[in-house]
């Protein structure tokens, strides 16, 4: 099972007002890491076989399945933590905030406060 933590972010406005706010993330172990690698590829085979029925079309579809299945199940077994949210207070206008972030994101990340759309930047302490 994933380890949910947390740890100390920075969040800024574009007038150089900043809080503290809290990122929660998941970490993966090795063998969870491989498990998902393991569930990315037997998606993509899964679509291979399933294409395979498809006049015309598997000419394509099989070949194309059959490579992305280990380049994205390597790309999956690469993932050591994704990101979830922010949580914490809005520089601009001081309402307390949970900002939404994709797996993949990167810090520093600009992004919107949610109550009123203000931009906000969240960076690591």
């Amino acid at each position: 099972m994933a380890t949910e933590q947390t740890r100390p972010v920075r969040i800024s406005n574009s007038k150089d007002q900043q809080t503290e706010g809290l990122l929660h993330y998941l970490t993966y172990s090795k063998n969870e890491q491989l498990a998902r690698a393991g569930k990315q590829l037997a998606v993509f085979w899964g679509l291979a076989v399933v294409t395979l029925f498809i006049p015309l079309a598997h000419f394509v579809l099989v070949p194309s399945f059959l490579i992305a299945g280990p380049v994205m199940a390597f790309f999956r077994y690469r993932v050591q933590e994704s990101m979830e949210k922010v949580s914490g207070e809005c520089p601009t206008c001081h309402e307390e905030v949970e900002i939404p972030l994709d797996a993949g994101d990167k810090l520093p990340r600009w992004t919107y406060c949610s109550p009123h759309h203000d931009s906000v930047q969240i960076a690591d302490s």
